[in-house]
Parts: structure tokens; sequence; C-alpha cells
């Protein structure tokens, strides 16, 4: 079970229509006239018992808050369009499970019951540990639920209209406690997204039945549960799906602008879905009914290679009395810490049944479910509090581990031996070469002078298009001057190209150092170092030490580029080398903009600990221009001023009021329209590579580069005849601009290397030619040694290159291109807003779904109140007594399970500066939660 969670809020009519929108046409093919729109059940007593169907009319007066069966309120009722109706997790699984349900009516019937007890094990869950507020303004407390009602509704494909079999599970806000119908406490519930997820998908890939007919089938799951002998047809499955509902989605978005407030009918969507396969497909029947549509799917799997496994295979299951329990805690501690610095029990209850599920167990419910709860009180009981003090509600992330604690104290000790040090001798600062000076800005001269002098530890901070790189360069020639040498290491590979580019220093990323100096990590994120003589697991050699292209020597600059995204394991790794061959170290980055993903915060930790005479910030910004009135290019000073603006985040009503008069705020009806004007803008580009389009989700991402590609299509400007599909269901053909995603020093190609696509060879391979464009450097200049085409083989294209027309702002972090466009919703958060409007050098344009202005400028000001970063365990620590002093916990009502009290253990005292580096949500006071992550 994968994907996030949505709490709606709205009118419940539309909320039958937010659920029918999100599948493909084809269900009208399954679904009878008069049948119940959706299954009820009611948690009770640790009891899940299902009620009658609802209708249509009842399903909306549930959603209301109202009960289905009398009409009458639960409690006092809001009305207004902001009012809080469910919480929604979707229970899915892999593609693979929906198109063996396709092949086969007893697998269907299978995975539907798993579904449905799916369901039912989430629902039980979460009435045990939901809350509600009861109390006067002020001073409420969290009370457990006593009664959550919850609805089903069945898809079975998805909006593409491919095999997609799930359950929309909706978790009704209006729950009984203490007497009385009461407003379910939605954060919480929001922070329980892992555990839902994990029960969701351990429910079903360990259900014997399920099970048992796969196998019946001669079908075998792999680690991460997809099918093994379908999986491979699952994205050519999806891409030819994929054209048919662009097709419908284009005739859905011309009738409504022709028809305005009105909804189209049953009718009218089938005659579409007749158009839009004799537009896409004319030489396949047109389904008509439920029998004909999986007559289709099967004919349609059937002409890409597929057969049936000849034979049934055996069911052999790892029992449950040879699981080792304490490794697998083990391993489950060491997962979350590598992805975050803390967490609550609901993550620790989802990583422990997705290792479930991966361990191959198969089990009845009852059965798996001790097993889980057993794991996870294990795990908790190793666990370390971040927060003394009795009663803190469950779904606060108030738990570490004693490794992550360590990691944090042994990087603050480190960085601060460094700033106590004294400064290394014989490397007495100089004065500056005039002409070294002539093309710098007071602040980057000051930033080479520290940095080419004696200091042990410096840390640099520059806005985005502050001139970070020209101040490398610069240090990087006068180090050369004072036969001195400069050592640049980025968190990725791709950064490190740019660098070696920009600077013509010895570059690298950080990884590729550490792990010649020793360190090994496991897919698991546990970090271990060899000693010279001992054998490497991963290469099967013995470990000889570190190469001599790969040594410190004393008194070299390290410098860690785009310090801030680098995550806490691998700043360790770093520093121990620096200090072990004596060398200077400097942190170059900005806290305002991406963090690591997971356990961040390693240039708060030095800023907070460095000289500060010896931590600089470069706010003079270079990077954008615009045309005067005599049409020559100038410095935009007044764009500079507002990227400053937002990079504080203490004024983004006034930064929206003047990127509107700017022109730079662009509103549409919907996230249609959105996607319409986007596509639009991005193909109009003669290269169709000069726009970064930007977007906060992989899903958002992934339905702009099609929309996209479709425009450059329909243009004739990207072939789409011969063409590979990537097991995502991406189409790629000559012309199409792709990113490689994998590290692969054979094909000497990194991740987020962009190409353009040249030839489709017969196989299924690559011709592609250099397309990489960062900071300053011109297209193409940007690559791996050798020459700037590459071909990449069948298998990387399949799995490792994906299309790069539209990117996360992960993405393009440290690019600079000439325009930029991008989305701005409830998922964007301060960090990526920022950085996805200060990509551009000439425009950078905001599109925001919205009905008016005032709708969108409180959109734009809600963004800046978010801050999902990970800053380390201490930051964690504050959040979580924050939180915790918030929302209090009633004890004496609290029914679920608790670890027994144990001594809170100290975490590592980092001072912190005077005003939060991430601006105004945690300046007020006020920062949210993240969100499932």
């Amino acid at each position: 079970m994968r994907g996030g969670m949505k709490v709606y809020a709205g009118s419940a009519a539309a909320a039958r229509a937010y659920l029918e929108a999100d599948r493909g046409r084809a269900d009208d093919y399954y679904l009878a006239e008069g049948t119940g729109l959706a299954r009820r059940f009611v948690a009770c007593d640790r009891r899940v018992a299902e009620r009658a169907p609802l209708t249509r009319q009842t399903y909306e007066s549930w959603v209301a808050g109202r009960d289905p069966d009398t009409g009458d309120p639960r409690g006092r009722l809001r009305t207004d369009a902001h009012a809080v109706r469910f919480v929604e997790v979707v229970v899915n699984g892999p593609k693979s499970w929906s198109l063996a349900a396709a092949m086969h009516d007893d697998v269907a019937d299978a995975y539907d019951a798993a579904q449905d007890r799916a369901a039912a094990q989430i629902v039980g869950w979460l009435a045990a540990h939901a809350t509600t507020r009861v109390g006067p303004r002020g001073g409420q407390v969290q009370v457990p639920v006593e009664i959550l009602e919850a609805v089903t509704v069945r898809h079975y494909t998805s909006r593409a209209g491919d095999p997609h079999r799930h359950l929309h599970l909706q978790i009704g806000a209006r729950v009984f406690a203490a007497g009385q119908w009461r407003g379910l406490h939605t954060v919480g519930v929001r922070d329980f997204l892992a555990a839902l997820n994990g029960i969701g998908h351990a429910a079903v890939a360990c259900d014997p039945q399920f099970r048992a007919v796969l196998a019946g089938h001669g079908y075998t799951l792999d680690a991460t549960g997809e099918i093994q002998e379908v999986a491979q047809y699952v994205g050519l499955f999806s891409a030819r799906a994929a054209q048919i509902g662009r097709n419908l989605d284009r005739y859905e978005r011309a009738w409504m602008a022709a028809h305005p407030g009105e909804q189209p009918g049953p009718a009218l969507r089938r005659a579409w879905d007749v158009r839009a396969w004799a537009e896409g497909r004319p030489d396949k029947v047109i389904p008509r009914s439920g029998a004909e549509l999986v007559a289709r799917w099967r004919a349609e799997l059937a002409s890409l290679g597929y057969r049936d496994p000849a034979r049934p295979v055996s069911l052999a299951p790892t029992p449950i009395g040879v699981l080792d329990r304490e490794a697998a805690v083990d391993t489950v501690l060491t997962r979350l810490a590598a992805g975050r610095s803390a967490w609550n029990a609901a993550d620790v209850r989802g990583e422990v049944e997705r290792r479930i599920a991966a361990g191959g167990i198969v089990a009845d419910p009852a059965v798996r479910l001790e097993l889980a709860e057993d794991l996870t009180a294990r795990a908790l009981g190793r666990c370390v509090p971040l927060v003394d003090r009795e009663g803190v509600p469950e779904h606060v992330r108030s738990w570490t581990s004693r490794p992550v604690l360590d990691v944090e104290a042994d990087l603050v000790t480190r960085f601060a031996a460094r700033a106590d040090q004294p400064a290394l001798a014989g490397l007495q600062p100089e004065r500056l070469p005039v002409g070294l000076v002539r093309h710098l800005d007071v602040g980057q001269a000051a930033a080479v002078a520290v940095l080419s002098g004696d200091r042990r530890l410096v840390v640099v901070e520059g806005a985005a298009g502050a001139g970070k790189t020209t101040t490398l360069a610069a240090t990087h020639r006068l180090l050369q001057r004072q036969g001195r040498r400069l050592v640049v290491v980025t968190p990725t590979l791709k950064a490190a190209q740019v660098a070696r580019a920009e600077v013509a220093a010895t570059t690298g990323s950080a990884a590729s150092l550490v792990f010649a100096h020793g360190w090994r990590w496991t897919e698991h994120g546990e970090w271990t170092r060899l000693a010279p003589g001992e054998v490497d697991p991963v290469t099967g050699r013995t470990y000889s030490g570190p190469a001599e292209t790969s040594r410190l020597r004393p008194g070299d600059l390290l410098i860690i580029d785009e310090a801030g995204m680098l995550d806490q394991d691998t700043a360790r790794a770093l520093l121990s080398v620096a200090d072990e061959a004596g060398a200077r170290l400097a942190l170059l980055g900005d806290r305002h903009q991406l963090t690591a993903i997971g356990r961040g915060g390693v240039l708060d930790l030095a800023a907070a600990q460095v000289d500060p005479a010896a931590c600089l910030t470069l706010e003079s910004v270079h990077r954008f221009s615009r045309t005067d009135s005599t049409g020559q290019s100038v410095r935009d000073g007044e764009y500079a001023e507002l990227t400053l603006a937002m990079r504080r985040g203490d004024t983004p009503g006034g930064v929206f009021d003047a990127l509107l008069a700017r022109g730079r705020i662009h509103l549409h009806p919907d996230s249609a329209a959105l996607q319409d004007a986007l596509a639009a803008t991005a193909a109009h580009d003669p290269q169709a590579v000069d726009v970064a389009v930007v977007a906060d989700t992989r899903e958002q991402v992934t339905e702009l580069n099609a929309a996209i590609r479709n425009r450059l299509v329909t243009d004739g400007r990207v072939d789409d005849v011969r063409v590979v599909t990537t097991r995502a269901g991406q189409r790629i053909g000559a012309g199409d601009r792709i990113a490689t995603r994998r590290n692969d020093r054979d094909l000497e190609v990194a991740n987020r290397d962009t190409w353009t696509v040249t030839a489709v060879g017969r196989r299924g391979g690559l011709l592609v030619t250099a397309g990489t464009a960062t900071g300053d450097v011109s297209r193409g200049d940007v690559t791996p040694a050798g020459a700037p085409v590459r071909v990449l083989p069948a298998e990387y294209v399949t799995d490792y290159v994906e299309l790069v027309y539209a990117s996360t702002a992960y993405g393009v972090q440290g690019n600079t291109v000439p325009a930029a466009h991008v989305v701005i919703d409830d998922a964007t958060g301060a960090a990526s807003a920022y950085v996805g409007m200060t990509r551009g050098r000439l425009s950078n344009t905001a599109h925001l779904v919205a009905a008016d202005v005032a709708q969108a400028r409180a959109q734009w000001i809600a963004v800046f109140g978010r801050d999902r970063a990970d800053l380390g365990p201490g930051h964690a620590a504050e959040l979580a007594a924050r939180e915790a002093a918030r929302d209090r916990q009633d004890r004496a009502r609290d029914r679920t399970a608790a670890a027994p009290p144990r001594p809170v253990a100290p975490v590592p005292s980092v001072p912190r500066p005077e005003v939060e580096r991430r601006g105004p949500s945690l300046a007020r006071g006020g920062a949210a939660p993240g969100i499932g992550r």
C-alpha cells in the first residue's frame, strides 16, 4: 500500500464528484445502476462491524456529518467550505497485482477480499489510536475516540484507464468520545500515515488466501511485493492506457470550458470513451461491457508478449518461529534512523509491517498482527525519548535511537574542536591580489580571504544567485598561487561535475571520498568502516586504504559545497577523514534552501559552533536580469530583493503583491488547466530545454512530463513511433529530454545528468547527447569525462531513465535556466518555493489553482509558514517538546498501549541562531509536523 493522505474539506455533494474523478472511465463498465456507492464500517469496543451500504444520498449525508440512517446531525456541524469531512487513504498495491487480477478471475476475487480485510485492519488500528479534543479553548486535552466510522469505495482502474484495483478508505471526521460527537484530531491521523500504509500493504502481501491463489497460477513475489512474472509488463501496459486517458482528459476540459458550472453525465462520458479509443487505437475493439473490457486488457497483455506461467509454484513462506525478532528490530531501527531524526510509534509500526511483508511472512491476520505488535513494542523499548514529560500525544515524533544521538553528538564535538583549535601554523592570510578582487563584490572578497586563510573551520552561506561558485573559483586561483590545494566534495556526483567545470579544482562526491577511506553503508542505512587488511564486503577484495588520488594532506582545504543537503552520517564520515588528515574544512550552502533527504542540519550544526569571524553570508544577488527600455540586459535588483525576502520568509504577503504586480503570479481554475498552461509554455520553447517546470511531488512531475511530451509529439518535435517504454510507463523517443537516475561508472553517467535522445536502438537502447546545464555553465559543457555522447543499454533505460521536462525542487536546486515556472499548492514548503522561484535568470513565475487573487494570496502566505526540514535530533526534540505542550494527552483516558517510562537520554545541546534560519514558521512557534515522510 502506497500513497499519501487527503484531508477532504468542502461540500458533501462535491465529495462524490471527487471520488468519481479518481478512476478511469472504464469503471463505468463495471458499475451497475442502483448498487450501493460505499460500504460502511463502524469501529467500537475494539471491534469493526459492517453496516448497510450507503447510497448516493446517504453517502452525502454521512460526509456532511449526519447519521446516514436518521439524518440527525452528529454534534455541532460546520457548514463552511473549510469544514473537514473525512480523511482518506487509498488501499492499493503494486500494479502487477492488478494486472494479475485482470488475467484471472479468481485472483481478482482473492485480491478484492484481501483489500477488504486490509481496510478493516486499518480501521481497527486507527480506532484504537485516534483521538479528539475535549475542553475549553486553550485548555483542551486529547482523549481517545470511542466510536469511529469509515466507508470504502472500490475502483477498478486508474485515471488512465488501466487495471488498478484500489479502495478509497475514508475516515469520518465526526467521532464519538466523552459522551458526544466531536471532531477527529486530523493532525494526529496524518502523522499515523506510515502505520496505515504499512498495515495495508502487509495485510494483502501476507494474506494466505491471496498468496495461495497467486501461487496456484505460478506467481511469486519479490521483496518489494511485485509479482515477478508480471512486473516487466506494467510499464508497457500503462503507457498504452495513458494515451487513452490523455484523450479523455482533453475532451473533458474542452467540454467543461464550453459548459461552465455543469457536470457531464454517464452517457456523455461513455461517448468520450468510444471516441478516445477510436482516436488512440482504431485497430482495437472498443469495450462495451465489463467482460469486453477484461478481454481487451488480456489481449493487450498478450500482444506485449505476456504468457501465463507454465505450472503452479509451491507457497513456501518464512515460518514465524524462525524469525530472529531482535535482528528484525535492528533493521527496523536502522531504516528509521536512515530516513529521519525522530519518529512516533506509528512510524515504527509502519516499518515493522513492511519488514514482515519483505521477509516472506504469510500468516492469518491475527497471527501477523500479534507479530507486528510484538516487534513494535520491542523496537519502542529500544528507542530513546526526546521529551521529558508525561502525556506526550502518540502522534508526536518524540522518539529516536542512541545511534542517531551519537552521530549528531560526534558532529557537534568535531565542529567545536575545530572552532577551538588554533590556526594552522604557516598559513598566514595574505592581501588579496587586485586582479582577483576586481570581479568580486565585498562579501565575496571577504569570503575568499577567510577561505584562503588559516581557519580550521569556515562556514559561508549564500543566497540563491549570490555567487558562491564565483567565490569558490576565486579561492581556488588564490590557493594555487600559494601552492596549496583545494578539494571540493558535494552531496551528489552531478553537483561534483558542475563544480569541476566551474571551479576547475579537484572534485568528487562526498560518498566517493568516504568510500575510498573505508566507510561502507548498507541498503538499510547501517554505516561501518573498514580497516586496512579487512575484506571489503562490497568488492570482495582486501581493503588496503585510500588511493593516493583520494588522500588529503595537512593544510588542504576541503570544501563541502551544497552542505545544507548533506546527511549527518555522510558528514560524520567526511569529518573523520578531514580530521585524520589535518585538513582545513569549509562548508558552503544555504540553510534556507532544501536540506538533506533524511537526517540533515549539518550546516546548522557547523554554523552554531564556528567562530563568528569565520562565518560569512553572501547576500548581494547577481543572478537575475531584465531587459531595459533600450533593449539591453541589465541586473534586476528589484527581483533580487524579492528573492531575499522569500529567503527570510517574514513578509510573504508583500512578496506576493510585488510578484502579482510584475505579472509573475498566474491563477488557474483547476489543476487540469494549470497542467495545460504549463505544458503549452514548456513546449513553446524552441529547444524545450530552457524552461524549468517545478512541482513538489513525483506524481505532479510525472503528469507534467507526459503533458509536455504530448505537446512536443503533436508538434512533430519528438518521435512517438519508434520508442522504448520504461518500467514506470514513460514512452521515450528521439528528441525527448531525459535524465539518468543512477550513477554508473562504466556508462559514465550520473544521477540527474540530463540528455537529449538522438536515436532509439532496435533492442531498446538509447543514443543520447549531453544536455546537463547548471549554474553558469553552457549546456553540454558538464558531462562525465569523455565524449558528450553516450549509449545507454536497454536494461539501464528501462529502470533508470525518466523524462525531465519537469522536475521536483530537489531536481533543480543548483540549476540556472532562463525561465522557471513553479507549481504552488498545499504540498509546497518555504524552501521548495524559494528554490523554484530563484532558478530563472530572466523570469520566475508561480502558478496556483485559485478562484481569485485573495485565495491565491492566502495560499502563498501559507507556503512560507511550512517547514518540513529535518535538522537532526536536537532540532527534532525542540519541535516535539513544543508540539507536546500544545497537544496534551489525557493520560487517565488513554487506552493505547505505551512503552514503560524510561529516563530521557541527553540530546546534544546545539545553540541556535537568535532567529531560526528556516524563517517564520519556527520563529512564530507554529511549525507543523511532517506528514508521512
